[in-house]
């Protein structure tokens, strides 16, 4: 007698999260809009940086979603030069200057990722999904990243799902 057992389909769940606002940007150039403002020599440290901690710590994502602010581009191309065997990163031009709820409403609509996936934008909406995960307030500061791990399989975004497990900051790094 043969005994054939269906294989389970695993469905791949995203493990880890990470959010993390924008690096240092300038305000050297008058007559830049927002929205084309760069990285100052202290914020293309500070990204580089956060890439190579990511990696070192074991953090580090597969794929970046970004705001697509010349900041926030800039910020993603450092951190992924940085970061081993990273997949890419989307521009995401409704991540500027959102608020929580409009880029938990926008992730909603892109689905679930499969891979480490890190949310790179602004403050106030990054400090504000920093609480909405943690419940933790906090002063967002410039380069802050959060690290969070997958603790349920319920919906990705609701923040009964996740363990925190880092906040590392820039100045940390230096």
């Amino acid at each position: 007698m043969v005994i054939v057992r269906e294989s389970a389909h695993i469905i791949p769940m995203l493990n880890r999260l990470l959010l993390m606002r924008h690096a240092k940007s300038s305000w050297a150039e008058e007559g830049l809009s927002d929205h084309e403002r760069p990285l100052n020599k202290r914020g293309k440290r500070a990204a580089i940086a956060m890439g190579q901690a990511l990696t070192a710590r074991g953090f580090a994502p597969d794929q970046i979603w970004s705001s697509d602010s010349k900041r926030t581009r800039e910020t993603a191309m450092h951190l992924i030069r940085e970061i081993p065997g990273a997949q890419g990163i989307e521009f995401i031009p409704e991540f500027y200057h959102a608020s929580a709820r409009n880029v938990l409403e926008v992730c909603a609509q892109r689905g679930e990722p499969e891979k480490p996936t890190m949310l790179l934008g602004h403050n106030p909406g990054w400090g504000e999904l920093h609480h909405h995960f943690t419940g933790q307030y906090h002063n967002y500061p410039t380069g802050a990243c959060t690290v969070l791990e997958r603790a349920g399989d319920g919906p990705w975004l609701s923040p009964d799902n996740w363990t925190f497990k880092d906040l590392i900051l820039p100045r940390e790094l230096e």
